[in-house]
């Protein structure tokens, strides 16, 4: 399977060590320079050339065979690239990104398993590698181990909240379950973490879909939402009630004052009344003191400032654009604003102030 592994451009300082000339770290860095500006044109092989001659240059660099490894396995010649990376994984300068392609190009090649003990390997070494459990959760999910998937993904958060991609992968799974409750709420950090990329426009019509798959009416005066299928109290959590509950219970309340009798047909703009509704009645009845979430704790800040309407319209932009831009035309004003603020004041993810519904 195909996996898009960022570049590692060469940044390094030029450090100079006796027994090796100035020259020879100064001419590899060039042929390390050139050969990344050839290698984001496509010219592979040459690049590969440039990348031999740096390394001859200066072997005691790991940013010249970690490049050369890329460069074969951006060809798909993965076992080249394994035979590259097998030199860096024991350098004193190796990374979890040397671990995290050489597991990958093992399983380009139809060896998982050896995929899974390299990325092992490499959290014993990074243990806090958002990258690699990512990756053990992708090799599993394309086995269909689902719940092994969502397990590494969760662990992957909780030991690098600042890393996005745990959360994309958990949003898209969730959207195809009955607990679309996490879908929804995964996808949202993460668009809040990667806002200018093709799997931003992916998750914004994910969650768009997720809303209009879970909101229900089924008269003029009745509705609801089905975001879970957990209706129960859990007598291991001393009979508290269980977050989706309440979740789906303020939801519903909301949906009631909100769309039934104004929308009857799920838009951004219903998702919207029932999103501002929901973060209201929330803190009106202070479920943030039993149920904390960084997610609801940022909309009310954007209600209080006047700017979560532009931004429930900027996250599900992708699930109706037609929508989205007759209401930008009215809104350019209010929406400019909202953007220039939106800019200066991102949504803080760190270790201490995350999203898991391993927390609930």
């Amino acid at each position: 399977m195909n996996r898009i592994i960022g570049i590692l451009i060469i940044t390094f300082s030029l450090s100079i060590t006796f027994g090796q000339s100035v020259g020879d770290k100064e001419k590899a860095f060039e042929y390390g320079m050139e050969a990344v500006k050839i290698m984001d044109e496509g010219k592979l092989d040459e690049a590969i050339k440039l990348l031999r001659k740096a390394e001859k240059l200066d072997p005691e660099r790991i940013d010249y065979p970690y490049e050369i490894a890329y460069a074969f396995y951006s060809q798909k010649k993965y076992k080249k690239a394994i035979k590259e990376l097998l030199k860096t994984i024991t350098h004193k300068d190796v990374t979890d990104q040397h671990f995290q392609l050489l597991g990958n190009s093992y399983d380009n090649i139809n060896k998982p398993d050896e995929a899974l003990k390299v990325y092992k390997k490499g959290l014993e070494k990074f243990p806090k590698s958002g990258k690699l459990y990512l990756e053990q959760g992708i090799v599993e999910y394309f086995r269909e181990n689902y719940n092994e998937a969502i397990s590494y993904w969760e662990k992957g958060i909780e030991v690098d909240p600042a890393f996005a991609s745990n959360y994309y992968w958990l949003g898209k799974i969730f959207s195809f379950t009955d607990e679309r409750i996490w879908a929804v709420l995964y996808g949202e950090v993460f668009i809040n973490m990667e806002r200018n990329s093709q799997r931003t426009i992916e998750m914004s019509k994910i969650l768009f879909d997720t809303y209009k798959k879970s909101i229900y009416v089924t008269s003029d005066t009745s509705g609801g939402v089905n975001f879970s299928k957990v209706m129960q109290i859990d007598p291991t959590k001393e009979f508290k009630i269980p977050f989706q509950m309440i979740y789906g219970l303020t939801m519903t309340m909301s949906l009631a004052t909100e769309i039934i009798n104004k929308e009857p047909d799920i838009s951004i703009s219903s998702i919207n009344n029932l999103r501002q509704s929901f973060i209201t009645n929330w803190f009106a009845q202070a479920r943030d003191k039993d149920y904390p979430n960084l997610l609801f704790d940022f909309q009310k800040l954007l209600d209080e400032k006047g700017y979560l309407e532009a931004y429930n319209y900027w996250f599900l932009m992708k699930g109706d654009e037609v929508e989205f831009l007759k209401w930008h035309r009215i809104n350019e004003a209010k929406f400019n604003e909202f953007a220039d603020w939106f800019n200066n004041n991102p949504l803080i993810i760190n270790e201490n102030n995350y999203f898991s519904r391993l927390k609930y």
